[in-house]
């Protein structure tokens, strides 16, 4: 009987490392969301005491960080000081917010040259028609 349970903590320990080590970040889901999935994932190997640490697993969260975050992960690693994984965290919230503001300004300015083209344009073009009138 007792290697009945422990067979089954032995299967359930091996489906949580599975999923902390196939978790993935993609591009189509929010940053914090992704890391209150990669928490709950850690959480998950304390509750069958499988203890990795600190270092590791804020390690890890960087190397999972998506593809286009490559510059941001290489200054991550190359700082002096291992940072925990609250700080980390932290980190790669300000980042992700910079990094939308930053979208939403070029996005702005671009809105805006299209507005000052499309002006000239048809500032033009009322002068061509008023000539011909």
């Amino acid at each position: 009987m007792i290697a009945k349970y422990i067979a089954e903590d032995v299967g359930k320990q091996k489906f949580v490392i599975r999923n902390y080590y196939r978790w993935e970040m993609s591009d189509d889901k929010e940053i914090k969301t992704q890391i209150k999935e990669y928490h709950k994932l850690v959480e998950d190997l304390k509750v069958e005491n499988i203890n990795l640490r600190e270092e590791f697993i804020a390690g890890l969260l960087i190397e999972k960080l998506i593809e286009s975050w490559n510059n941001y992960k290489q200054q991550l690693k190359h700082k002096d000081k291992q940072l925990s994984l609250a700080d980390l965290i932290v980190h790669i919230i300000i980042e992700d917010i910079t990094r939308k503001e930053i979208k939403a300004t070029k996005a702005k300015e671009i809105a805006t040259r299209e507005n000052l083209v499309q002006d000239k344009f048809q500032h033009r073009q009322n002068k061509y028609y008023n000539k011909k009138t």
